[in-house]
């Protein structure tokens, strides 16, 4: 789907133009030019090159869609990579997904690319339809700053819900983990990893973008980007915080199930233990042999019975006195 604005002070907003009339529209540098380009098919993508002539190379990261987090000039506009996060329910379990936001700044336009709906750009794009002024007004630089600033504060509610899930796992740590303990920890460390492996490369993208200076991104308008990567570094010291915390957690919860492993081993060995003097005993009277000394006795049951109780006690209170229990 590509949909497109053109707002020029002065004017009303004009929306999804026709595409004879985008090319035109490059040429007015008065005005703001927005194509946002949502799952594209063939030909909608074809718009990349036709319109706007960009690099082979920028257009290849598109396509394929497994960049990382980055930043390139290409002198006449740059191209930004950065990831939306979002949590999907799948079946009884929440899975984290990234998707890549592919976007072209140049002097009077902006080009975004993902193959899935993003709410950053949904929301930009209804405020771009109710108040076109504040969302388009200030040129292509703001226009992408409020693209990123809602791409990462949705951050927030997926760290959120990290955060309550990691400490429902401290609190069942110990009240009998059930059979899936372990495998959920797993599944969440490894999505807090994923956090971390596109958070920092993203912190650093932004980074780069505030320091290096560039013509697409006024001098005063810096100060915006910089909040966007003060906010994503503390979103970086949460998603270190949090891996932390699992690892804290997973060796936690190794040593309680070796100490729970031998609480039984210990319990079993003195089972063990208790039980062998009556065994020995039972065995030595369950031998077939015709001459043995108590087998006429009339006693004689009693005696092994009452031997095997008092053997049994006395090793129990033996192992009492060396503190072996």
């Amino acid at each position: 789907m590509l949909t497109s604005f053109f707002f020029k002070k002065g004017a009303e907003l004009a929306t999804n133009l026709p595409r004879e009339r985008l090319f035109s529209l490059l040429g007015e540098k008065s005005g703001l030019l927005w194509i946002d380009l949502e799952a594209p098919t063939e030909f909608e993508s074809d718009s990349l090159v036709e319109i706007f002539n960009f690099h082979p190379l920028a257009i290849e990261d598109c396509i394929t869609d497994q960049s990382h987090p980055k930043v390139d000039d290409y002198e006449e506009y740059l191209f930004l990579v950065v990831h939306a996060l979002a949590l999907k329910q799948n079946g009884k379990h929440k899975e984290l997904r990234t998707t890549e936001l592919d976007i072209f700044v140049g002097e009077n336009y902006v080009v975004t690319f993902h193959q899935e709906p993003l709410s950053c750009t949904t929301q930009v794009r209804d405020l771009a339809l109710k108040k076109p002024a504040t969302a388009m007004g200030e040129g292509s630089d703001m226009l992408v700053h409020q693209i990123l600033d809602h791409l990462v504060d949705n951050y927030l509610p997926v760290l959120g819900d990290y955060d309550v899930r990691i400490d429902a796992l401290e609190r069942d740590m110990f009240r009998h983990a059930s059979k899936d303990f372990l495998q959920t920890l797993l599944r969440i460390k490894q999505d807090v990893f994923d956090l971390r492996r596109i958070i920092g490369p993203q912190r650093d993208t932004l980074y780069s973008l505030t320091r290096n200076p560039s013509r697409f991104i006024k001098q005063k308008h810096l100060m915006y980007f910089r909040d966007i990567y003060d906010h994503l570094f503390r979103i970086h010291g949460m998603a270190e915080t949090y891996h932390e915390n699992l690892n804290n957690i997973l060796q936690v919860y190794f040593s309680y199930s070796s100490f729970r492993l031998n609480e039984v081993l210990k319990r079993l060995t003195v089972l063990a233990t208790v039980t062998m003097p009556p065994v020995i005993i039972a065995s030595i009277y369950g031998m077939n042999f015709k001459h043995m000394p108590e087998l006429q006795w009339p006693f004689g049951y009693s005696f092994a019975l009452t031997l095997c109780v008092l053997s049994s006690v006395g090793m129990f209170l033996w192992m009492k006195l060396k503190k072996w229990i």
